[in-house]
């Protein structure tokens, strides 16, 4: 889904009389852009509603810049960056930060690596000499990287190997994806962990954790005038670097169904099927997003109705559609209950999808698909750090913050004409992607 910033509204499903001019003017927050001769982009939102900043520092590198063999890096990085510089060791976010009262975090996913710090507006300046700092003189220093090297890898092993829903994720981007680096999840191979070099570290992070290449978003109770000359001390002088990502080769259009059975440790099974999807700049997200509410978010959505309280065959469902800057992902999703047909929940929900590609949603549920949307935005966006992250988000995926914004027009101007046309250009049977978990055997295998 796209991140929208809805502040000072407060949705219920009457909301959606309000008009479209009203919206916008309830939307607009003060944003400053600007960009230091390094490259650097910066983005500012003073709000001194309470006195706290969020500091949120995005690099524009994931796993699509990974190359087959050396795949997992940027997930690799996420851990590394918290491994300390001469300046500041590693305990600077843990207990030292912690100690004033700052939440810490990372995360990365196949398109961008992101990094926050949130804390009390006193420590701003600390803040930013910290960020500026691990962005170019990180260590890595051979005990550390071997160290987290083996807890990356069991990250994998928890999240992916011994997790259905791990792994039902990892198997449908082989089907989905052929030729696009999405083929693989951040997490990487175990192989490919293992054989990750020093010189691998070193080159991928001269290349990517450079000032050119990074989104820096202040937000919260600051003088921005203050700040800008705090970034330009801590950030300025930093070099940027030539960055030249992999080739990346197009996908075909799949003309045909591909289906996975995998066999796990469970008590049922379960059903997922995905979809591929343009990329995020395309204006078809708008109406995917409220299909993916119609199907399948929620309790009243069509899949849960069909598949929990018609059929009493599945323990809960859910669909969602997401845009990436090389292709976009559509799932639908089903917890079976013990004894059900895994072929009857998968033949049903190709129902509901087929209901969509033939028939026009009511324009009462098309409704309350954009209210329950524009509700979830509000309720995660009514915090400084919440914005601070949409920002950041809309910069390093599209390069314009300032969609926050207009974006909101073109989800009030979907029809349901238009979900129906999405649904047939993107969600067709020849286009599907199954994977099937069955509880395994005795003696099975995954």
């Amino acid at each position: 889904m796209r991140f929208i910033i809805l502040l000072a509204l407060v949705f219920s499903t009457a909301a959606w009389a309000v008009t479209s001019e009203e919206l916008e003017k309830a939307v607009q927050v003060p944003v400053e852009k600007y960009e230091l001769k390094n490259g650097l982009t910066v983005l500012l939102h003073p709000d001194k509603s309470i006195p706290s900043v969020s500091i949120q520092q995005w690099f524009k590198v994931g796993s699509k810049d990974e190359v087959e063999g050396r795949t997992g890096l940027a997930h690799f990085f996420e851990h590394m960056m918290f491994k300390g510089t001469k300046k500041f060791p590693k305990d600077t976010w843990g207990k030292f930060l912690n100690g004033k009262g700052a939440e810490v975090n990372a995360f990365t996913s196949n398109d961008y690596t992101g990094y926050y710090i949130n804390a009390p507006a006193e420590h701003t300046e600390l803040l930013l000499q910290i960020e500026s700092d691990r962005m170019r003189n990180l260590l890595l220093e051979v005990p550390e990287v071997t160290s987290e090297r083996e807890v990356v890898k069991e990250e994998r092993r928890m999240r992916y190997e011994d997790n259905i829903d791990g792994g039902i994720r990892e198997k449908m981007t082989t089907l989905m994806f052929e030729k696009l680096p999405y083929r693989w999840l951040p997490i990487g191979s175990m192989a490919d962990l293992n054989a990750a070099s020093m010189d691998d570290l070193h080159a991928f992070y001269k290349t990517y954790y450079s000032p050119n290449n990074a989104v820096l978003v202040v937000a919260g109770a600051f003088d921005p005038a203050t700040v800008k000359g705090m970034i330009e001390k801590y950030y300025g002088g930093l070099p940027r670097e030539e960055i030249k990502r992999p080739k990346v080769t197009q996908e075909v259009p799949q003309t045909k169904e591909r289906k996975a059975v995998i066999e796990r440790e469970a008590q049922a099974p379960t059903v997922a099927v995905g979809y591929r999807l343009p990329d995020l700049r395309s204006p078809d997200h708008y109406a995917l997003d409220l299909l993916s509410i119609i199907l399948g978010q929620g309790q009243s959505s069509r899949l849960y109705r069909q598949l929990v309280y018609r059929n009493e065959i599945a323990l809960n469902t859910y669909a969602s559609s997401w845009g990436q800057t090389l292709a976009g992902q559509f799932s639908v999703y089903a917890s079976l209950k013990p004894k059900a047909d895994p072929d009857k929940v998968a033949a049903l929900m190709e129902k509901e999808v087929a209901g969509l590609r033939d028939g026009l949603v009511g324009q009462k549920e098309l409704d309350k698909a954009r209210n329950i949307f524009l509700k979830d935005y509000v309720d995660g966006l009514k915090k400084v750090a919440g914005r601070a992250r949409t920002l950041a988000s809309y910069e390093t995926l599209l390069g314009d913050y300032t969609r926050i914004f207009s974006d909101l027009k073109e989800y009030q101007k979907v029809k349901p004409a238009d979900i129906q046309r999405v649904a047939k250009l993107y969600l067709k049977a020849n286009q599907r992607n199954t994977v099937i978990v069955l509880p395994r055997k005795a003696g099975g295998k995954s």
